[in-house]
C-alpha cells in the first residue's frame, strides 16, 4: 500500500521542530543548499567520466491536488498542530504549511543531477547509497575522494522547505527507477491513537520501502535519465534565492567549475568553464564577502607562482597557487581534491596583499582532512581527528609550508603599483637604523641566519598581581629619561584594539598560581632581599622606612595603548625597542608570546629596559611594572634569552 507514514515511537522520544540537522544549516540555507547539493552530485560522478557533472536549479509549480496523498498529509499536520498547540512557534509553522496545502499551486525547486550515478542499492534494503540518504542519520560510507563524511548534509534540502519537505526520485545506471517522499515534522497522534515518530515517509507503507513501479510514481516526479532529482516541496522562493545560490556556488565550487568537473545551472544562467569569468564579473566582483573572483586570477592568471610538494607528510600531492596584488584579500581558498572550497585562511605575515589557492591533490591527505571537517565542511579542525596531537602536527605542517612558499615571492616578483600592505609599520623612528625594519616572521622552530622580525602587539587586561615598591626618586629619574627620550621618537601609529590576542590560558593560570605560592610565602622571606620594600603589600600612599620615602606604585585598571611602534634592534641577540602610549598615567606589565598558526608558547626574556633601567622581570615571562604616562611615550626594550626566529606577540596587562 502506498501511502504517507509516520511510525510509531512506542512512547519514547518525543521529536519537536527544532531538528538538530535541519538547524545546523538554517544560518544560512541558500549556501548550503548549494554546497551540499553539488558536493553531492559531485560525488555521484561516473567513474572513469571525462564529462562534467551537471546541476541545474529550476523553479516548478505543481497543482496541489496532485501533491501525493494530499488529504492525508494535511490531516498529519492539522494533528501536529494540536499536538503542539501550546507552542507558539510550531503553531506558526503548521499554519503556514497548512495554508500551503490548501493553495491551488505548491511551488517546488527541482535540482537535478546529470553524468552521476543515481541513487544506488534502492532495492536492496538497507544497503546502498539510497538507504543512507533516505533513512541513515549520521552515517556516511563516501570513500577519500568524496566530500561528505557525516551523512548530515542530507538535511539542507529540508532547511529551504516550509513544508519540511522533500521527495527523491533517481534512475540508476542498472536501470531501476525509485521515489520516495521522507517529512521532517513533529511527534503527533496517528489515527491509532499512538504518538509517532518525528519523521515519516510517502512511499511503500510496509517497511518504508520506495515506489519502485514506475507506473506508479506521478510523471512529475518521473526521472526519464539516469541520475538523481530532488523535489523541495513548499520551496520558500525568495525573490534574490538564484543570485544567492549562484554566488555560493561560485564562491565553492570555482575550483570544480574551472577543471571542467562540474556545470550548475540556476535558473536561466548557467556557471560553466567559460562562462565563469563573466558570471564571477557579474556577482562578485566588488562585494566584500565574495572573493572567488580573486581567487579565479590566482587560479589562472600567467603571472600566478606556482608551488607544488609531491607528497607532503607522505600524505600526496599539495598545490598552491599564489597571485600578489593590491587589491587581493590576502586569503588563500583551502581546496580539496573534490574541489569544493572549505574555508578561506588568513592570518599570514606578509607585508604584500595576495589572493591564492591550495589544493589538496592526495588521496591519503583527502581522507585526512575529511576526519577533521565538521558537518557544514567550512573548517579543519585537529581536535576532530582520533589523534588531535598528530592532526595539530599536520595542519601546522601544512601552514608551515604555506607560509614558506609565500615569503619566497619577493616584492620585485609583484606588480609595479603593489601598495604593501602596513608600510608604516616597516619604517624606522628618527634615530634608528634603517635596516633593523622587521621583515617577514619565520615559522617557530626555525633555525635558520638571524633577519629583521615582524612582531605584533595585542592588549588585555588580567586579574591584579603583587608588583614591588619603586622608590620616589627612582620614578623621578624615569621621567627625567622620558623626557630624553621623547624627542627622538616620531608619532606612532594608531592601534586598533577591538581586535585583541591574549596569553594563552595556561598561561595565565600558572602566573596567577605562582603569584598566589609566592604571597604564601613572604612572611618567611628576608625583607632585606631584592626588590622587596620592607612594608606590607596592602600599605597605600607614602611610607616612611626611616632612611627612604617608599612609594607604592598606581597601578592603571583600564590601560589602553593608544599608539604603538616596535622594531627588532639587533636581530643577533634578540633584543627589541618597544614604543607605546597609553591613555592612563601608572604602572602595568608586559609580557611576550611566541605566535604560530597552532597555538603559541612564552618567549623567554633575559633582560628588560626602560629609559636605561633595569625592569624587574617575573619568571622570565612577567616584566614589570612598567611606567606609563598619559599621552606619552613609553619606550621598553627587551631582550630573550634565545634569539630565535620566530613572530612575536606582546601583550600589556593592566592590574
Amino acid at each position: 500500500m502506498i501511502n504517507w507514514n509516520f511510525p510509531s515511537n512506542n512512547y519514547g522520544q518525543v521529536t519537536g521542530l527544532n531538528d538538530a540537522g535541519i538547524e545546523t544549516f538554517k544560518g544560512n540555507p541558500w549556501n548550503s543548499l548549494a554546497r551540499e547539493i553539488n558536493q553531492n552530485s559531485c560525488d555521484a560522478r561516473v567513474s572513469g567520466s571525462v564529462e562534467p557533472v551537471r546541476v541545474e536549479f529550476e523553479i516548478q509549480e505543481l497543482p496541489a491536488s496532485a501533491f501525493p496523498r494530499k488529504e492525508v498529509f494535511i490531516n498529519v499536520l492539522n494533528q501536529s498542530l494540536d499536538y503542539w498547540k501550546e507552542n507558539a512557534k510550531t503553531v506558526s509553522f503548521f499554519e503556514q504549511a497548512l495554508n500551503i496545502m490548501q493553495s491551488e499551486m505548491i511551488t517546488f525547486l527541482k535540482i537535478s543531477d546529470y553524468n552521476t550515478t543515481g541513487l544506488t542499492g534502492a532495492d536492496q534494503g538497507h544497503h546502498g547509497g539510497w538507504h543512507n540518504l533516505i533513512k541513515s542519520v549520521g552515517s556516511s560510507n563516501k570513500d577519500s575522494k568524496s566530500g561528505g563524511s557525516f551523512g548530515i548534509g542530507k538535511h539542507a534540502p529540508f532547511a529551504c522547505s516550509d513544508l519540511r519537505t522533500v521527495f527523491y526520485s533517481t534512475k540508476d545506471q542498472d536501470g531501476i527507477e525509485a521515489f520516495q517522499g521522507v517529512a521532517k515534522l513533529v511527534t503527533h497522534y496517528n489515527e491509532q491513537g499512538e504518538p509517532t515518530q518525528g519523521t515519516g515517509y510517502y512511499g511503500q507503507k510496509e517497511k518504508n520501502e520506495p515506489i519502485l513501479n514506475k507506473e506508479e510514481i506521478n510523471e512529475f516526479f518521473r526521472r526519464e535519465e539516469i541520475g538523481t532529482d530532488i523535489f523541495i516541496a513548499g520551496f520558500n522562493a525568495e525573490k534574490d534565492w538564484e543570485t544567492k545560490v549562484i554566488r555560493s556556488v561560485l564562491e565553492s565550487f570555482f575550483v570544480a567549475i574551472l577543471d571542467q568537473k562540474l556545470i550548475v545551472k540556476v535558473g536561466e544562467t548557467e556557471i560553466n568553464a567559460e562562462t565563469i569569468p563573466s558570471i564571477l564579473s557579474q556577482y562578485t566582483k566588488g562585494e566584500p564577502d565574495c572573493l572567488s573572483f580573486s581567487y579565479y586570477e590566482a587560479y589562472t592568471l600567467s603571472n600566478t607562482s606556482k608551488f607544488v610538494k609531491d607528497n607532503f607528510e607522505s600524505l600526496g600531492e599539495i598545490r598552491m597557487y599564489i597571485l600578489p596584488g593590491k587589491d587581493a584579500p590576502k586569503r588563500v581558498a583551502m581546496v580539496r581534491s573534490t574541489g569544493m572550497k572549505i574555508y578561506d585562511k588568513g592570518s599570514f605575515r606578509t607585508p604584500f596583499k595576495f589572493s591564492g589557492v591550495l589544493i589538496a591533490e592526495g588521496d591519503e591527505i583527502n581522507e585526512f582532512l575529511r576526519k577533521i571537517e565538521p558537518p557544514t565542511h567550512t573548517a579543519w579542525e585537529a581536535e576532530r581527528h582520533d589523534d588531535p596531537n598528530y592532526a595539530k602536527g599536520i595542519i601546522k605542517k601544512l601552514y608551515g609550508w604555506m607560509n614558506e612558499q609565500i615569503r619566497s615571492i619577493t616584492l620585485g616578483d609583484a606588480a609595479e603599483e603593489l601598495d604593501v600592505e602596513g608600510l608604516s609599520d616597516y619604517l624606522p623612528d628618527k634615530g634608528e637604523d634603517f635596516n633593523s625594519a622587521p621583515a617577514l616572521a619565520e615559522e617557530e622552530g626555525e633555525k635558520s641566519e638571524p633577519k629583521e622580525i615582524e612582531l605584533q602587539v595585542n592588549y588585555r587586561q588580567s586579574k591584579p598581581n603583587t608588583v614591588n615598591i619603586i622608590s620616589e626618586g627612582d620614578i623621578q629619574g624615569y621621567n627625567k629619561e622620558q623626557e630624553m627620550e621623547k624627542s627622538d621618537l616620531d608619532s606612532g601609529m594608531d592601534l586598533d584594539i577591538n581586535n585583541i590576542d591574549s596569553f594563552d590560558n595556561n598561561i595565565e593560570q600558572n602566573n596567577e598560581e605562582k603569584e598566589e605560592e609566592k604571597k604564601e610565602d613572604s612572611d618567611e622571606q628576608d625583607p632585606s632581599e631584592d626588590n622587596k620594600s620592607g612594608e606590607d603589600n596592602n600599605n597605600t600612599g607614602l611610607e616612611h622606612s626611616g632612611e627612604e620615602k617608599k612609594l607604592q606604585p598606581n597601578i592603571i585598571k583600564n590601560l589602553r595603548i593608544t599608539q604603538s611602534r616596535i622594531f627588532c634592534t639587533d636581530p643577533t641577540k634578540g633584543t627589541y625597542r618597544m614604543t607605546l602610549m597609553s591613555n592612563e598615567e601608572g604602572y602595568g606589565y608586559v609580557g611576550v608570546n611566541i605566535i604560530g598558526e597552532v597555538g603559541g608558547e612564552r618567549a623567554e626574556v633575559r633582560s628588560a629596559k626602560q629609559f636605561g633601567e633595569k625592569v624587574h622581570i617575573e619568571d622570565n615571562v612577567k616584566i614589570g611594572p612598567v611606567r606609563f604616562d598619559k599621552n606619552e611615550r613609553t619606550v621598553i626594550t627587551i631582550t630573550l634569552k634565545e634569539p630565535l626566529r620566530c613572530a612575536l606577540e606582546v601583550a600589556i596587562y593592566a592590574n
